[in-house]
């Protein structure tokens, strides 16, 4: 979708088009819970963390508890996790 599309919508189109991609996202991440399980190892699509692997400590209702090699642990919300290869 192009910026002119967007400016072309309505108010109540936008607002539509936003909740639809919310509800998407929210779905996508209950996908990623019901497939991780403690001891997997993932990325986190943050900045921060290019290039990092992680390991999955617990599994919580909208966030994963996941730490690095050296023991630091990180709340991450679960639309950020994906499995790592």
């Amino acid at each position: 979708m192009t910026h002119q599309q967007l400016q072309a919508m309505s108010m109540d189109e936008l607002r539509s088009t936003r909740d639809l991609i919310q509800r998407e996202i929210e779905y996508r991440a209950q996908e990623i819970k019901y497939e991780l399980r403690i001891g997997d190892k993932v990325k986190v699509n943050h900045n921060r963390t290019v290039g990092m692997i992680f390991s999955v400590v617990e599994i919580k209702r909208k966030k994963a508890v996941v730490a690095t090699l050296d023991g630091s642990r990180y709340n991450v919300a679960l639309q950020l996790v994906e499995k790592a290869q």
